[in-house]
């Protein structure tokens, strides 16, 4: 039997282990319950950290099948073909570790009301006549006005007039976001020379799979343009790149961070078609609700929104002792830092390496900046692993689900201990990749700059 045979076996058991895993879910607690593995009380979530290793194991085992050799176009075609399946086994799951998807319906309600979503948050009387038993009773912090910038309001507005109050739609719509996703991913590789079942790194993921279809987080409604926005600019399309970047950052705001990494130095369109985008998709939500546009981001920057923080909480303990307000020293300081990469980054704008400096800015802020670091705000840093396959993202991809711990043991806080598990590896790993990747001898294939094999 050739080893392509044996790969094609290999990945098709695999995929169909995992399919079942996926297909059953959160449906397992009873069955981890009857075992005694898990506590009845602590609710379904609990089965989570049980089902994502799992799956992780496998997806890991996939991964290493399909990074050992080059493979052709059935293993390429099972690989798509078994993302598909497993998105579609949590279809009609409910939503069990986020309940963001009763907000977006909720915001979209709002608006096919013609109610401007940042003026009121649920609880306000003048929203009574909305509610109902269905959704509004699951939307949380009903007190606080909503986050979504005015690119996820537009989505959620289009989409409650299409398919209103429905969660399973709602899914349906996010699934085919997300394979559009892979389908650009498919693009990227094609146009860089790499291989393409290098897709897998993302569409097999598990953290992509529950976060986005299982959770419905707006990442899946973003990264599509996201890599419209790299596409674009890899074929000089500055313009188009711009309003693909500025779309993206109306959805989920961060993706701002790209910036830098996609100008070119006296590329006058990519900014000017960046800013319009941004400008005009706030003038509506502008207009009757003023500064409240800003919704609840001023908070999201307060201390009781820390959550899972890594280096930044790190460095906050290490300051304790030397100043009265430590948190606000470190946030200064990295963010400080973070501005600092950004300018190197851009400045080196005159060359073509979009995607490489992509994948460092996304890297920076991501062990930076983040307030909050939700298991789902790593995902968009996994489209440039199939390009530069890292080993210190790859194992925070799992570690991250570390956190859902404190939900399941009901605690105020991520534990030490667990925060420990999931960063110190990560940076020992990404710090034994620079130092590779610093020595000439490492050699073509060993750096991360190209850790994977061109296409023949």
């Amino acid at each position: 039997m050739g080893w392509r045979n044996r790969s094609f076996i290999l990945l098709a058991g695999v995929g169909s282990v995992s399919t079942l895993l996926y297909l059953l879910n959160f449906r397992l607690a009873p069955f981890l319950e009857h075992l005694g593995i898990i506590d009845p009380k602590q609710g379904a979530v609990a089965v989570y950290p049980y089902l994502f290793f799992l799956l992780f194991a496998f997806y890991g085992l996939a991964l290493a099948t399909v990074l050992k050799k080059p493979s052709g176009p059935p293993l390429l075609g099972l690989i798509l073909g078994f993302a598909i399946l497993f998105r579609v086994a949590l279809l009609s799951s409910p939503p069990v570790l986020s309940s963001d998807m009763y907000r977006y319906i909720w915001d979209g309600r709002v608006q096919t009301a013609g109610i401007n979503p940042y003026l009121y948050p649920p609880s306000a009387h003048e929203l009574i006549p909305l509610r109902d038993q269905e959704i509004f009773p699951h939307i949380n912090r009903q007190e606080a006005p909503t986050i979504y910038p005015p690119g996820a309001q537009t989505l959620f507005a289009l989409i409650a007039t299409i398919v209103p109050d429905n969660i399973t739609a709602l899914k349906a719509i996010i699934i085919l976001f997300d394979i559009g996703t892979i389908l650009l991913i498919l693009r990227v590789l094609k146009k860089t020379g790499v291989r393409q079942d290098r897709v897998l790194l993302y569409a097999w993921s598990p953290l992509v799979i529950f976060e986005l279809t299982g959770s419905g987080h707006l990442e899946a409604l973003m990264l599509p343009f996201v890599l419209l926005a790299l596409l674009a600019r890899m074929d000089n399309k500055s313009v188009l790149a711009g309003t693909a970047l500025g779309i993206a950052t109306l959805i989920k705001l961060y993706p701002a961070f790209l910036f830098p990494a996609l100008y070119k130095r006296r590329d006058r369109g990519f900014p000017l078609a960046f800013g319009a985008t941004i400008l005009l998709g706030y003038l509506p939500y502008l207009y009757g609700a003023g500064g409240k546009v800003l919704g609840f981001l001023p908070s999201y920057f307060g201390p009781w929104e820390d959550f899972n923080v890594g280096l930044r909480h790190f460095l906050t303990l290490a300051l304790a002792p030397l100043t009265a307000s430590p948190r606000l020293v470190a946030m200064v300081f990295l963010t400080a830092l973070l501005a600092a990469v950004a300018v190197y980054i851009g400045r080196q704008g005159r060359g073509e390496e979009f995607l490489w400096r992509g994948y460092l800015m996304v890297s920076a802020y991501l062990l930076l900046l983040p307030t909050s670091f939700h298991p789902w705000y790593l995902i968009w840093i996994l489209p440039f692993l199939c390009l530069y396959p890292s080993w210190g993202w790859l194992y925070l991809s799992g570690a991250i689900t570390l956190s859902y711990l404190k939900y399941i043991e009901a605690s105020p806080g991520v534990a030490f201990g667990i925060r420990l598990l999931e960063f110190v590896p990560l940076y020992v790993l990404l710090g034994v990749q620079a130092v590779r990747h610093r020595h000439p001898e490492a050699g073509p294939g060993k750096t991360m700059t190209l850790m994977v094999e061109k296409s023949q």
